[in-house]
């Protein structure tokens, strides 16, 4: 590994804007946190009531509600209406990204009543699920029944409709691959509105492909099918330290999930790191474990969820000074295990959050809504965290782990470090993200003939020369990690700022499959260009309404 050693930087003078971030906890505790809860609570009494009705008659209106989606699409004219947009106001999507292409003329479908668990089938261990369905209602549905779905992202508000059209992973994608490999079938309203079920054997097995990592850009999803596991009531977590350079650590990493000797029974059922500083970090498996296992005498059980805990990554640092420990944690509480602290940012956002005192007296209001976090940041504080913030995941093969991890100390020094393992398959269809070419010609540690092992790092924090005081520039470090990206056959997924250009965007995806769908199916000229809906937003109403009429002028030709 090269030199850690990083330059110094020129001290950064402070403005105004700095004191609105400093005093934001304010708002956050006396506003958000209050609005949130109530929220919360809302949505959970809705959930319950959704959940109380029959099957069929949940059926039923979802049939009646694609009807009337697509009684919507047939009422559109493109001479004079906008591209097709969902009616979800900007602020509710989780992320980074500025939503400043519904700035434009656009042509609202309102999907808010998809939000239902269709069918829970345990014979054909399937979930059939509408898009507004999020992981925390879902998951409070299956554990108990000890099936969950086999990718079960950490946040309890992200939903299957973004999981489906982005990308999901979780600790257990070193086995099953990223969310969209657990689909078994997607229901789509197209462009015409013709209703069309995709599966990866069907005619419509080109759309099923081609809909991941399209952010909805092909077609309205509807509902979809997933695959679902059987779990048991207990996750047994070893947490085990490492010390030493990133190069090492990045090994210890890959050692932890994918055993040199090939042996699966060595394979545990969740893997998840995380690097605390550029020498020391804590390398976590997991195996599904009964409630009988978990209550026999000397095993230590820790209910994770309750409001008063320690926040999962503090509590997981504890292991660089304890050693190496197990403990058993109830299932469903470790999938969700970075909801309230939403990984770290909350130390950030709310830096006494963290504190004894308040985790016991307002612990049960986090995590703050992240609609209401975007309503109250203001325009200044969105582009001082543009600037001086990352939020950003690098999905790249395992063996450019440890060059990666020096990367973004050099450019960034974002402490900690999330580290999840996923497959990434070999596909009847070249998708929007690949395997290396020929990478089963030269396999690597834990790669297979049907899929090379990738890497998810996620960088969530402020950059260490912002902590320090000291100039830095945000977007022109993102422009050279997306560089870094395409040099090494990483992909960054579109929830995050990016600072790519259309050239560059290509160079990164493959479009050759999703271009030819969005022909295929009618979406060019009626839904947006994926390009430009995750592209950092334009900040004026003319300059969208331009691209939009670019968008149209293309699609016209590439028409006739």
């Amino acid at each position: 590994m090269g030199d850690l050693k990083v330059k110094p930087r020129p001290k950064r003078q402070k403005i105004w804007v700095d004191y609105l971030v400093e005093f934001r906890w304010i708002i956050i505790v006396f506003v958000v946190l209050p609005i949130s809860a109530f929220l919360y609570f809302i949505t959970y009494i809705n959930e319950q009531r959704a959940e109380s009705k029959p099957h069929k008659e949940r059926r039923k209106e979802h049939e009646e509600n694609v009807r009337k989606v697509v009684k919507r699409l047939k009422q559109r004219n493109p001479k004079k209406d906008g591209l097709v947009c969902t009616a979800r106001k900007p602020y509710i999507v989780v992320g980074m990204r500025n939503v400043d292409y519904k700035r434009a003329r656009h042509f609202e479908v309102d999907l808010s009543a998809f939000g239902n668990i269709l069918e829970i089938d345990e014979e054909k261990m399937i979930a059939r699920v509408e898009p507004l369905v999020t992981m925390g209602q879902l998951s409070r549905v299956t554990v108990p029944m000890n099936l969950a779905l086999a990718v079960v992202s950490e946040l309890d508000d992200l939903t299957i409709g973004g999981l489906v059209n982005g990308y999901g992973i979780e600790g257990s994608s070193h086995i099953y691959g990223l969310f969209a490999d657990t689909l078994v079938s997607l229901e789509v309203v197209l462009a015409d509105g013709s209703v069309v079920k995709a599966t990866k054997d069907n005619e419509y097995s080109d759309l099923f492909y081609a809909i991941p990592w399209s952010q909805g850009t092909l077609g309205l999803l509807v509902s979809a099918e997933i695959k679902l596991i059987r779990i048991k009531e207990y996750m047994k977590l070893t947490y085990k330290p490492a010390r030493g350079n990133l190069s090492e650590l990045a090994q210890a990493y890959a050692d932890s999930f994918a055993p040199r000797d090939g042996d699966p029974a060595k394979v545990p059922d969740f893997v998840e790191s995380l690097i605390y500083t550029p020498t020391e970090g804590v390398f976590m498996t997991g195996m599904y474990a009964s409630k009988q296992e978990a209550a026999r005498k000397g095993n230590v059980i820790n209910n994770i969820g309750w409001w008063f805990k320690p926040w999962f990554y503090q509590h997981a640092e504890t292991a660089l000074k304890r050693g190496e420990f197990v403990e058993y944690i109830p299932t469903r509480e470790y999938y969700h295990r970075h909801t309230r602290c939403l990984f770290w940012e909350m130390k950030l956002i709310l830096p006494f959050g963290d504190q004894w005192w308040f985790r016991w007296l307002m612990g049960w209001s986090l995590p703050p809504k992240i609609s209401l976090l975007k309503i109250t940041q203001g325009e200044a504080i969105r582009n001082y965290y543009h600037d001086m913030h990352v939020i950003q995941d690098m999905l790249l093969p395992l063996h450019r782990v440890a060059d990666a991890l020096e990367f973004l100390h050099e450019e960034m020094e974002v402490y900690p470090i999330w580290l999840c393992p996923h497959r990434l398959f070999k596909l009847p269809m070249k998708t929007m993200v690949y395997p290396e070419p020929g990478f089963e010609n030269n396999l690597r540690q834990g790669d297979t003939n049907f899929a090379q092992m990738f890497t998810d790092i996620g960088v969530y924090y402020a950059p260490g020369p912002v902590l320090r005081g000291e100039v830095f520039d945000g977007a022109e470090a993102v422009h050279r990690l997306e560089e870094w990206l395409i040099r090494n056959h990483g992909f960054q997924p579109q929830y995050s700022v990016s600072e790519l250009s259309e050239k560059n965007f290509w160079r990164m995806f493959d479009a050759e499959l999703y271009e030819k769908c969005r022909v295929k199916y009618g979406a060019v000229g009626t839904f947006m260009d994926v390009y430009y809906k995750c592209k950092k937003g334009k900040k004026t109403e003319k300059e969208v309404l331009e691209a939009e009429a670019a968008i149209a002028e293309k699609a016209f030709a590439e028409t006739y």
